[in-house]
């Protein structure tokens, strides 16, 4: 009997409906009944997860510990539920949980047919477990060979990666990296985590496939959807994630040419800081200057303007105000505003800038050269 055939057996025996969770609370399995008012059971269903604080009451009422059935009392309102433990060979591979009325003393009896169908449920899950770790061994094989391997490779990788439907097929295609600032080392148990995590967070449909594998010092994901910037950002300021960001390649097709994005997602890794998420998309001129060796400049390296006032001590910051000015297009108003002081402040502060770097701000070539000067010594740390 199927897995789904064993989980309705059981809720049909209990006459009550039942979610079946792998060890990660994923819903796995769940029942199918002509009348499911259970509003938070549908929700578990939609959303392929339990909740939060379900799963803290799982933990809190150890019911990974127990021998049999343990009774949830109601969370937010709710009803109480019947969570069992599901064990193959001792070792527990999920759990099946039944909400209960509060005046059935019955719901709370199991019997030796309900412990034989969890075993059933048990041994059904350890292979699908299996058969899980097997599949991610083969999508990380496969995707090393996409984004790493000649022209042949990734056209093979591709046609696998699809026919054996670990990945969805869609129009277009992302990728994302995740790592630390340079000369950085994250754990590659980090990289695991934070690589589950956000395939399991990130996407805006949850029902497309995408995979992922860690790949030296990164944590590489190939999605088919789009990207919830929101839910990524939240995920790397987590504190087990300290230290990390995440730099997202453009769509690109087919999918055997997709080693391009994960070109463009890593430049656009170079330029973000910790915990934030750049995309490829948005870096504009920064898509050229991210690509400079920038570890290799120094200070000397920078127009002679722009060291100057990188070299001033006293007084405002010269060049955070210079810079401001740049980006706010030379709008005095619009800079002011920015920087939170009044324009006669501005206007000191750019006559400081002159002096200091001894520039005429009236000079179209000399802002050009001004503001590339400070972007690139922003980007290879010099300020």
């Amino acid at each position: 009997m199927t897995l789904e055939g064993q989980v309705q057996a059981y809720a049909d025996r209990l006459g009550r409906p039942v979610i079946v969770f792998d060890v990660d609370f994923t819903v796995i399995a769940f029942s199918v009944h002509d009348q499911d008012v259970d509003h938070a059971r549908l929700a578990i269903i939609l959303s392929h997860k339990g909740s939060s604080r379900a799963r803290e009451s799982i933990r809190d009422y150890r019911v990974g510990q127990a021998q049999g059935p343990v009774r949830i009392p109601p969370l937010d309102g709710g009803q109480s539920r019947l969570v069992a433990p599901v064990r193959h060979e001792g070792r527990l591979v999920g759990y099946l949980s039944s909400t209960i009325p509060e005046d059935d003393v019955s719901a709370y009896e199991d019997d030796d047919e309900l412990r034989e169908r969890r075993a059933q449920i048990g041994l059904l899950l350890a292979a699908m477990a299996l058969g899980n770790r097997e599949d991610e061994d083969r999508a990380r094989r496969l995707l090393a060979a996409l984004l790493e391997g000649n022209d042949d490779q990734r056209v093979r990788a591709a046609d696998e990666l699809l026919a054996s439907s670990l990945l969805s097929p869609v129009p277009h295609y992302t990728v994302i990296s995740i790592a630390t600032p340079p000369r950085a080392e994250p754990s590659s148990a980090t990289l695991r985590l934070v690589l589950d995590r956000a395939l399991s967070s990130i996407p805006v449909f949850p029902t497309l496939k995408a995979v992922g594998a860690v790949l030296g010092s990164e944590a590489v994901l190939l999605v088919p959807y789009e990207i919830d910037t929101d839910r990524l950002s939240t995920l790397l300021a987590q504190p087990a994630f300290s230290g990390l960001h995440a730099g997202v390649g453009g769509a690109h097709a087919p999918l055997s040419g997709v080693h391009r994005s994960l070109r463009e997602a890593r430049i656009a890794l170079r330029g973000g800081d910790t915990g934030c998420v750049v995309h490829w998309s948005e870096l504009g001129l920064d898509r050229l200057l991210l690509q400079l060796p920038l570890e290799d400049l120094d200070i000397s390296d920078l127009p002679d303007a722009v060291r100057r006032l990188l070299d001033a001590q006293s007084g405002p910051d010269l060049a955070q105000t210079l810079e401001t000015y740049l980006d706010c297009g030379c709008d005095a108003q619009r800079t002011a505003l920015t920087l939170h002081v009044h324009r006669s402040t501005l206007y000191y502060r750019l006559d400081r800038v002159r002096a200091v770097a001894d520039v005429d701000l009236a000079d179209g070539k000399v802002r050009r050269e001004l503001h590339a000067g400070l972007r690139i010594a922003t980007l290879a740390g010099l300020r």
